[in-house]
């Protein structure tokens, strides 16, 4: 482009330089002097070394770059003038379009197919939605149902836990009750044999006489029916212990099996979402590729009965406008509307 214009590259800093008016003299920004004829180094002295002819080559260079720049208004002007023309022959293409009742009958028709496909696409769709819909109720009314078997499982099974619990609590207490019956029987006996029963002979008896020994198992014995209550009551404390630790793994695993149901359910949830994403997108990626081929068969249709009316009256139409297509997102609060026959 510099070539074409007639610039001068600095023999020094290698800038571009153009001469506008003035001699060939040229000093550059960097302190340098050459020709601007032919760029040779400038002399003191002589001027250009090879005496340049300054005036005539500028006054040629000037005329060369004025007739580039009517060259170029012409052609500006001669493109400015055909493209006016199209845009003419353009316009009135589109109105012989906008009035042929021939494209217009066809326009009606791919307006009708079209408005035929967006309908049969959208109960499809509400169709694949609702199938999706109804299996997370599925799903959701399973997991209900065997949440509340299990919670009836897991009550009986805590009130059967209780039962026995209730019994053997009994049942201790009993045994406990009997021991205290025996060592209040046995007591009773060793006081009577110490408060003097026996030490007389009667008939063939013999006389018995209470020892040391007998005054202290009477002893050990009060001893045994004092500590008798609080030994029954840490036998009590430490089964109740006993009880509330089974108690309290039952809860747990009680809840532990409620916490995997929870998890099951999850997982088929996400399952199924799963399943209805990749349905979702085959299903789009089908009426996609359905709406291309319906979309390319109208285009044919229309040139080829384009082409008919040109030849018919020797005349040029236009290509009519896209059909548009309705959007099938949602909106923010209304869901997708079922679609009858």
């Amino acid at each position: 482009m510099g070539e074409k214009s007639g610039w001068r590259r600095c023999y020094k800093c290698r800038n571009l330089v153009e001469l506008t008016q003035g001699c060939s003299h040229i000093t550059c920004r960097c302190k340098a002097q050459f020709c601007y004829i032919c760029g040779a180094v400038w002399d003191p002295t002589v001027g250009c070394p090879n005496y340049c002819n300054g005036e005539e080559e500028l006054e040629r260079r000037r005329a060369e770059e004025e007739a580039r720049i009517a060259e170029e208004e012409a052609e500006k002007a001669a493109k400015e003038a055909a493209e006016e023309l199209a845009t003419a022959e353009r316009l009135e293409a589109e109105k012989r379009t906008a009035e042929s009742e021939e494209l217009n009958a066809l326009r009606a028709r791919q307006i009708n197919e079209r408005d035929r496909f967006s309908a049969f696409e959208r109960k499809m769709k509400w169709i694949m939605w609702t199938r999706h819909g109804q299996g997370k109720i599925d799903i959701l009314e399973r997991y209900d149902e065997l949440l509340s078997k299990m919670k009836e499982r897991h009550i009986r099974t805590a009130t059967h836990l209780e039962d026995r619990q209730v019994a053997a609590e009994m049942e201790l207490r009993a045994s406990l009750k009997q021991q205290e019956r025996s060592v209040q029987i046995r007591l009773r006996h060793m006081e009577a044999y110490c408060d003097g029963l026996g030490l007389n002979a009667n008939g063939a008896n013999p006389a018995r006489v209470v020892t040391e020994r007998d005054l202290r198992e009477l002893g050990q014995q009060y001893n045994v029916r004092d500590d008798m209550d609080r030994l029954h009551q840490s036998k009590v404390n430490v089964m109740r212990d006993k009880q509330a630790k089974q108690m309290e793994q039952l809860l747990c695993r009680q809840e532990e099996e409620l916490e995997k149901l929870a998890r099951k359910q999850d997982e088929d949830l996400e399952a199924l979402d799963n399943s209805f994403v990749a349905d979702e997108e085959a299903f789009l990626n089908a009426f996609d590729e359905r709406r291309r081929r319906l979309r390319r068969r109208w285009v044919i249709i229309e040139e080829v009965e384009r082409k008919k009316l040109e030849v018919a009256k020797n005349v040029k139409f236009a290509p009519m406008p896209e059909v548009e297509w309705p959007s099938l997102e949602p909106k923010q609060d209304d869901g997708l509307e079922a679609v009858t026959e």
